[in-house]
């Protein structure tokens, strides 16, 4: 079939057929400004009120042969064989194209399904022999064309217009064009990002030229608390617009696994007592970034400004000239109590929230006596694992009750969440003696004391499990996830983002459904060493088989036909029955 789109405007058409499927391709026709004749013995109502308002000529009758004349395209939706095979005989006898509804052999043409945004149409047809596949490829590509294509399509044009206007050759026009596309479309995720003039101008500039490289952007971003489902959604539209990320450890989980592999991956990350990359490095780093002109993102654990020194990098951002902005984050303060079934707030107890750093350094600045005496505050600490015995006896000696409820929660919201609770006077042993720590934070008020009632019970059978798969989304990838699991949803083959958030903390396993995901499997382990130990859950034996033949180190068996609830079961089993702090099958 040879691809065409046709200029409808002012001419004329022809339209047999005057139920649901001819008033939808009615109703497309008139969006293309054509002129239409509708020819029908019996009308539905909405086709009839369109005759009714002039938009089209109705024709309350069978089809006859003069229908035809000065037609220039036809299209029958009867649902009459004899009818159609008719229509079709006098169209080809007179060399007038014409479409039947869901009759292929009778087609001159083929209506493709659309995808519309603004002046960009994706069509999508199947020669006319699989149109409910075409309508589920349209529903697909409706969910992953976002609007902004509208807009980045009104720029592009605009953008050609520009480059012919400078009369360059083919190949310099070629180069203008793909440094257009490479900035502003993620192939991968498929968004897209509408350049501003400023920026057309740079992507004009000819290579040979030594043009002067144009100011970045900086966006400090809040990752959240952990669990990658609480970054926000701008803060992931930033991330996938980026051409470098900066990031803090804890920030490590949001990163998407298919980022792709051109974007700058740079780790500063910070951990209790340990400082890899000072401050200033960082401010340098963010600063020499923004000046090559990259869209730059500070990923931050938690929310940028809080505990976080997002406010002293702004400040040197702006001070260099640098554009920036701050994306909001969930704050650990709030997210992890939530997780652990402790409001922060709760009417007539707690009506205050003070948000605290425990692991102050240089002379003390919090005042710890006067939060003492607050009895309808709920006091969060960040950072206190290593001070909460000086943290609970500075309280104390303040005035707070010794029985006030205290907990602590280690990794709040990702898959090895726990807590531990006790009164404020033991809660620093208590802590000790569970193995508590960082990344925790430590919650003190009378809002604790809810925490066993409103902790979640949900029955969730592979709590704590952490696996791999790859994407796309799948039925037994969200049965997974209901269950409890976090499923890493990896592209194939793995990036560097998606290497380092794997590599992040021990795996469960890996689910592998076809050969194709071994083969990936397979030149990982050989080129990266990512899933040297890793064990695999095979779809179906002959998979299972063919990965022992490839010594993996633990393979199990998923039944072929089994439902995602066996599967879970299945799974569950095999993690139950593993020796302790063994994390494959």
């Amino acid at each position: 079939m040879y691809p065409i789109m046709l200029d409808l405007r002012g001419r004329r058409c022809l339209l047999v057929g005057a139920g649901q499927i001819a008033y939808r391709k009615l109703l497309r026709l008139l969006a293309e400004r054509a002129v239409v004749t509708v020819v029908a013995p019996t009308v539905i109502a909405p086709v009839a009120q369109l005759a009714d308002e002039g938009k089209v000529a109705l024709l309350r009758r069978p089809f006859v042969s003069s229908d035809m004349d000065n037609c220039q395209l036809a299209l029958a939706a009867t649902g009459d064989p004899a009818a159609d095979q008719h229509i079709a005989s006098v169209a080809r006898g007179r060399g007038i194209w014409l479409n039947v509804a869901d009759v292929p052999d009778l087609c001159d043409f083929y209506l493709p399904a659309v995808v519309e945004r603004g002046d960009l149409q994706l069509s999508i047809a199947s020669g006319g022999g699989a149109p409910f596949a075409v309508r589920r490829l349209r529903q697909m590509f409706e969910r992953r064309i976002g609007p902004a294509w509208a807009g980045w399509i009104a720029v592009a044009k605009r953008f050609r217009r520009r480059v012919h206007a400078q009369g360059l050759s083919v190949a310099a026009a070629e180069d203008c064009y793909d440094r257009f596309f490479a900035a502003t479309v993620d192939e991968r995720s498929l968004d897209v990002r509408v350049p501003d003039v400023r920026e057309e101008n740079a992507f004009l500039a000819s290579k040979n030229e030594g043009c002067r490289r144009t100011m970045g952007h900086v966006s400090l971003v809040g990752a959240g608390p952990g669990h990658p489902g609480l970054l926000t959604v701008q803060g992931l539209n930033c991330l996938r617009r980026a051409d470098a990320v900066v990031f803090d450890r804890l920030a490590i989980p949001a990163i998407p696994l298919d980022l792709p592999d051109h974007v700058e991956l740079h780790n500063v990350g910070k951990e209790a007592g340990r400082h890899p990359v000072p401050q200033d490095e960082i401010n340098a780093l963010l600063l020499r970034l923004a000046r090559e002109g990259k869209r730059v993102v500070r990923l931050k654990g938690g929310d940028p400004f809080v505990f976080a020194r997002g406010g002293e990098e702004v400040l040197v951002l702006r001070q260099a000239g640098v554009p920036c902005e701050v994306v909001p984050g969930v704050t650990a303060g709030i997210a992890v109590p939530a997780a652990a079934g402790i409001p922060v707030t709760y009417r007539g107890e707690a009506v205050r929230l003070t948000f605290v750093t425990a692991h102050e350094g240089g002379a003390p600045q919090v005042r710890w006596d006067l939060l003492a005496q607050d009895t309808h505050a709920t006091l969060v600490g960040y950072m206190g694992v290593s001070t909460l015995a000086e943290v609970s006896t500075a309280l104390i000696a303040g005035g707070m009750s010794s029985t006030m409820p205290a907990a602590v929660i280690e990794q709040g919201t990702l898959p090895r969440q726990r807590s531990v609770r006790a009164p404020l006077a033991e809660i620093a042993k208590v802590a000790e003696s569970s193995g508590i720590k960082p990344p925790a934070i430590f919650v003190i008020g009378q809002v604790v004391a809810h925490a066993e009632a409103l902790e979640s019970s949900e029955p969730r059978p592979l709590r704590g499990a952490r696996l791999g798969m790859f994407a796309p989304r799948s039925e037994l990838s969200e049965a997974l996830q209901d269950a409890g699991a976090v499923v890493l949803l990896a592209p194939a083959p793995l990036t560097a983002a998606a290497r380092l958030v794997i590599g992040l903390a021990p795996l469960s396993g890996w689910i592998v459904l076809t050969s194709q995901e071994l083969e990936v499997l397979d030149g990982e382990k050989a080129t990266h060493g990512t899933l040297d130990k890793v064990g695999l859950w095979c779809l179906g034996g002959a998979l299972a088989s063919l990965a022992r033949e490839r010594n993996w180190p633990v393979v199990e068996e998923l039944g072929d036909n089994d439902s995602p609830s066996v599967h879970v079961a299945r799974l569950r089993q095999t993690l139950e029955a593993a020796p302790s702090g063994q994390s494959e099958p």
